[in-house]
């Protein structure tokens, strides 16, 4: 009976241990709320949540539509199935709900009664849906949708008789507008493409009488052609055409003022400066004037403006605010500018404006607190929580994770993220991951640590007895123009110095064992992970995900031409050598760190090739080396079980070489 009891307790034991909180199939089970729309009186608010669905024969994200009270009370789910459904907005009047949905194969577009009742559906795309907004009066819904494959296309397919020209054939996202008032003779709702030119709408919207529609467009789909965009106005009926902003700069966003007679703009410098300085720009109808409004600290804004105030004297702008995200009021006349969720210690994001400017909707998170939508007035910051979808992990401890500073090489500040292990006490030395962002111009800021479900699970590696450290070096936004283009032509550098200090710091701080230290990144954090295992050997092991590893290879077959060309000032034809000094490949032989790279297939921002090229070459030289590849993804996983397989690759790979091993 004793050998029992003790065997039952080995086992009990075992089982005990093994329990976790923040795996990643776990940290996968985290729902995610993707947008907060409240409605045009701000009494009523629609959310989508996102959830991951895995089974023997699927492995996708599916989002459906839920409805609540602005007090989150009387939650209720609008949308069902197996396929997704997103992107809801009101008409404005309040009574209709209209979303996207790929339930019948095609992304469509739906409506259904607030009151009750069964969605219609409005489009019958032959390719897909893609922005929409409805007209001030309700009676129309203008939208973007690409051009769809000619009979002789599909004919040609399906003989494998498909050969093209590159770049010859383009289809275009089309603008179109459907009336809900009016149908055609086979009882379908009306529709008329206004844009007929040969280029791509990426944004639009109404002008509040209805009769024009205001547009930015690029020359093509493509991601590079989107950043070189300009502006023009259809009139609805007549499909006449008006340019209103064409220069070399990136002419983006529009949005009518709500008296109708001004546009505001998003815009870069001229010519298009990539990682350069972004304004918010006004343009009067009346007399074809446009002036620039105040510069905002990051002068960067991602999406820039999302909205004017009710009375036009104001446009709403959101950028990176260091390690948080700010919204700021800009004047329309160009003469001041104010943070609206100024002292907030929250990280917000997805931030929406309801069709009277009265109300914002957004997700509110921090490392430590699971993000919920949230609503607030416009009249003053004051965030109250409508959602509650995550409350059966409330009670699970989470690392700490506090912001870190120190002195890069040249005495410039330098500004990060540290997570510690959980349950960590002062004192104890750790096993220490660096992990760098992508971008560059991108940056690490306070969002909850468990809910990252994209290719590195920090609050995994914390539960495993990590410390993580996530710098921001220069060249990340958040820090405004200067900070974030000081890295021009000097890639593997100063931004080198600055996360390379960053880990001195933490070991100086007595947290990081400075004998079992590890380095990820993916993207841009790629580069640098390569980059720093060719020029340092003080990491035992490495995990390289997407890596830029040879710069003028990645110029010449990425899907953003002018990125690279923006930061180096020169093409790689016009300075080779350039290109090679700041390419990780041409250090492949200084490598003797253990790397496990990480890429999708089919990936058109950092091509599959340059995982291919590391491998091999490391594969040569004895090095130990292995390649995940990810069959079907883009740049990062898209499918939920590649993500997990992503992230408990890295979590086997960091415990292999400088984990601490537990267990009995």
């Amino acid at each position: 009976m004793r050998l029992i009891v003790s065997i039952f307790m080995i086992f009990f034991v075992k089982i005990s241990f093994a329990q976790t909180n923040w795996s990643p199939e776990q940290c996968l089970q985290i729902k995610n709320i993707t947008t907060a729309v409240p409605s045009p009186d701000g009494d009523k608010v629609l959310y989508t949540i996102r959830e991951a669905v895995m089974t023997d024969d699927r492995s996708e994200y599916v989002s459906q539509v839920w409805l609540c009270n602005a007090d989150g009370s009387n939650a209720i789910q609008l949308t069902r199935g197996e396929k997704n459904s997103a992107n809801p907005k009101w008409s404005p009047d309040g009574k209709w709900i209209a979303f996207t949905s790929s339930r019948d194969g095609k992304n469509n577009l739906y409506i259904l009664p607030v009151g009750g009742g069964e969605a219609e559906k409005l489009t019958d795309a032959k390719t897909s849906v893609g922005n929409y907004k409805w007209s001030s009066d309700g009676k129309m819904i203008a939208f973007t949708m690409p051009d769809a494959a000619e009979a002789k296309e599909e004919k040609d397919k399906k003989a494998k008789n498909d050969w093209y020209f590159m770049d010859e054939e383009v289809k275009q996202n089309r603008l179109i507008v459907l009336w809900l008032n009016k149908k055609d003779t086979a009882e379908k709702y009306a529709q008329k493409k206004l844009t007929k030119e040969n280029y791509n709408i990426n944004a639009f919207d109404w002008s509040p009488d209805g009769k024009t529609i205001v547009y930015s467009h690029g020359k093509t789909p493509k991601a590079n052609d989107s950043e070189y965009s300009d502006i023009s106005l259809v009139e609805v009926e007549s499909g006449a055409v008006k340019p209103i902003a064409s220069s070399g700069a990136d002419e983006s966003n529009p949005l009518f003022s709500p008296d109708g007679k001004h546009i505001a703009y998003y815009c870069s410098a001229d010519p298009v400066d990539w990682s350069g300085a972004r304004h918010a720009k006004v343009y009067s109808l009346a007399d074809g004037k446009s002036w620039r409004l105040k510069a905002t600290p990051d002068e960067n804004g991602g999406i820039g403006i999302f909205g004017w105030t009710s009375d036009g004297k104001n446009l709403l702008w959101e950028e990176a605010n260091r390690t948080l995200r700010s919204v700021y009021l800009l004047s329309a006349d160009g003469k001041s500018i104010r943070e609206w969720n100024k002292g907030s210690k929250d990280h917000i994001s997805s931030i929406t404006l309801n069709a009277t400017g009265t109300h914002l909707g957004f997700i509110l998170q921090n490392p430590s607190r699971l993000p919920e939508a949230y609503i607030s007035k416009l009249s003053a910051f004051s965030p109250v929580k409508v959602t509650n979808i995550n409350a059966v992990h409330a009670g699970k401890a989470l690392p700490k994770t506090e912001v870190a500073k120190w002195k890069s090489k040249d005495g410039r500040e330098i500004e990060g993220l540290l997570t510690y292990p959980l349950n960590y006490k002062p004192g104890q030395k750790a096993p220490l991951i660096l992990n760098i962002h992508g971008g560059p111009a991108s940056v690490f800021q306070q969002s909850c640590v468990a809910v990252n479900q994209g290719v590195y699970p920090i609050a995994a590696l914390a539960e495993a007895g990590y410390a993580i450290l996530r710098p921001n070096p220069r060249g990340s936004s958040g820090y405004g123009t200067e900070f974030r283009t000081a890295n021009r032509a000097d890639w593997g550098g100063k931004d080198y110095e600055d996360v390379m200090t960053g880990v001195d710091h933490v070991i100086k701080m007595g947290v990081a064992d400075e004998s079992k230290m590890g380095v990820m990144g993916w993207s841009y954090g790629g580069f640098m992970s390569s980059w720093i295992v060719g020029h340092s050997d003080r990491f035992k092991a490495a995990s390289i995900g997407a890596p830029v590893v040879d710069l003028s290879h990645q110029n010449l077959t990425d899907d953003i031409e002018g990125f690279l060309p923006s930061y180096f000032k020169t093409n790689p034809w016009e300075d080779w050598s350039l290109y090679d000094k700041h390419s990780p490949l041409r250090y492949v032989q200084n490598v003797k760190t253990p790397v496990m790279l990480q890429h999708g297939e089919e990936d058109v921002r950092v091509p599959f090739s340059h995982a291919v090229m590391f491998y091999n070459a490391l594969r040569r030289r004895n090095v130990p080396v292995r390649l995940l590849a990810l069959p079907r993804q883009p740049h990062g996983p898209a499918e939920p079980k590649m993500a997990l397989k992503t992230m408990q690759s890295n979590l086997e790979w960091f415990e292999k070489y400088i984990g601490e091993k537990k267990g009995l």
